[in-house]
């Protein structure tokens, strides 16, 4: 990072949260609306503020996106042709509740977390405005220093996390526009729990289901009814114990035929993550973990598909005692999914694996509720070591490499609609509470994250 642009970043801290405190405050919830018109606008005036040429309000049949581009400057690139970043984010953010916030979620708070660090408090500070707004600083940083060295494409968009319903659409009628990169970079996510960076090269997908059984038309008393009456719990308990077998393979046809092998290369950095078992043992209160295909814990969590159930619901779970025959039994259910392996298909096969193992006394119907596909870009990539050296020179801590991310994101549809290989950097603490009460980014991690911005536009 050159000498004058990190100068920058630092005398200009104190305006960069007051922007980035102002973002925060603007409530943006996806699910229910709140706040994202207002917060588009904030979203292009601050893109143009920080030096984009141009940022773009996309309408989508959901809400908007934004996509804005940063020309690179002539005298930074001395004549030659600019290479290109594309870089995701998104500015909507979950809803608040509960209601258990120290501070007020859309009222940005600055104080000590319980390791002493000086952190962010606010909805949308991690996840992830506080992110993306890292890379609107260092385009600023170096276009009032010593040029921008690299054509930066931003697209922002506002339904990340209700599933990004639209996003496949705004990317393909967009195409012009967003291709010709030399990566998709994304920021999202915390740092490894060792508090160390860590560079992700790609995200597992996932297939979100629900099955509904119906039986009885109301709840009946389970002494007059039971035994002659179908119970719809039972029939759906048949169908969800059909669906592993004994070691915790999934039992379901073909599920696994996709499932990219491990290279030599993968099992290489599965080798040098740092993993301490007995550790995540005694912080999750088990003494084991979970059967299932993969030799290692880390294997099993990045390079193994699963089939988790999230909530299982029938009948009376209220105190005490209630002796009811329930009328329906209800199940949902996600399952993460790993390259290459297409959640279409997935859920073909686990339909019909779910109605072949139907008894046909109650009605079975599956829903699917949401998908993601998966990506892998290859450790082999060449991107893969100026990223690398980014994020080496940015964090005081050396970057993991990691084949994936074990939880989902929306990078597939960069890879399949634009080629461009994909990698994700997260810039937020590793606790940051995303999702939860008291959501928060440590100023450190900041900091860290527009340096490693600065120092991926010059290495590129």
């Amino acid at each position: 990072m050159s000498g004058a642009a990190e100068q920058y970043v630092d005398d200009h801290e104190d305006e960069q949260l007051e922007d980035l405190f102002s973002l925060l405050a603007q409530p943006s919830i996806s699910a229910t609306g709140e706040g994202v018109a207002d917060c588009v606008e904030l979203v292009q005036s601050l893109c143009r503020t920080y030096g984009f040429d141009d940022a773009m309000r996309v309408e989508t049949a959901g809400q908007p996106a934004v996509i804005a581009r940063a020309d690179a400057d002539e005298e930074a690139v001395e004549g030659e042709e600019a290479s290109t970043v594309f870089v995701y984010g998104h500015y909507d953010v979950q809803p608040a509740d509960p209601d258990e916030w120290t501070t007020p979620p859309f009222e940005p708070t600055i104080r000590e977390g319980p390791d002493g660090r000086e952190r962010i408090y606010a909805r949308g500070a991690g996840d992830n405005k506080g992110q993306w707004f890292a890379h609107l600083c260092a385009v600023r940083a170096l276009r009032e220093t010593t040029g921008l060295p690299i054509n930066v494409t931003l697209l922002l968009e506002g339904e990340e996390e209700s599933g990004s319903p639209n996003l496949d659409d705004v990317v393909r009628e967009y195409a012009d526009v967003l291709s010709g990169a030399d990566l998709a970079f994304v920021a999202d996510g915390p740092i490894d729990a060792s508090g160390r960076p860590h560079v992700l090269m790609g995200a597992r997908g996932m297939q979100y289901v629900q099955i509904d059984v119906t039986g009885p038309n109301r709840d009946l008393h389970s002494g007059n009814y039971g035994g002659p009456v179908p119970n719809p719990a039972w029939e759906l308990v048949r169908i969800v114990a059909s669906l592993k077998d004994e070691s915790g393979r999934v039992a379901v046809d073909g599920f696994y035929d996709d499932v990219r092998p491990i290279e030599a290369e993968d099992r290489e950095a599965l080798d040098a993550m740092p993993f301490d078992a007995e550790a995540i043992k005694a912080d999750l209160g088990i003494d084991r973990f979970a059967e299932g295909p993969g030799d290692s814990y880390l294997e099993k969590l990045l390079y193994y598909p699963t089939c988790n159930i999230c909530g299982l619901s029938s009948g009376y779970g209220g105190e005490g005692s209630k002796t009811v025959l329930p009328s329906t039994a209800t199940l949902k259910m996600d399952m993460r999914l790993v390259a290459d392996q297409d959640p279409d298909a997935i859920y073909d096969a686990f339909e019909e694996h779910v109605h072949e193992h139907a008894t046909g006394v109650c009605d079975v119907a599956v829903t699917k509720m949401g998908q993601m596909h998966p990506q892998r870009t290859p450790l082999s990539h060449p991107i893969r070591e100026p990223v690398m050296e980014a994020v080496a020179a940015a964090w005081p801590t050396e970057p993991i490499l990691k084949p994936t991310l074990g939880g989902s994101l929306p990078t597939a549809v960069f890879e399949r609609e634009l080629g461009l290989p994909c990698v994700t950097v997260p810039y937020a603490n590793e606790d940051e509470n995303n999702h939860s009460p008291d959501e928060n980014l440590a100023l450190s991690c900041f900091r860290s994250g527009i340096r490693t911005s600065v120092e991926l536009f010059e290495t590129l």
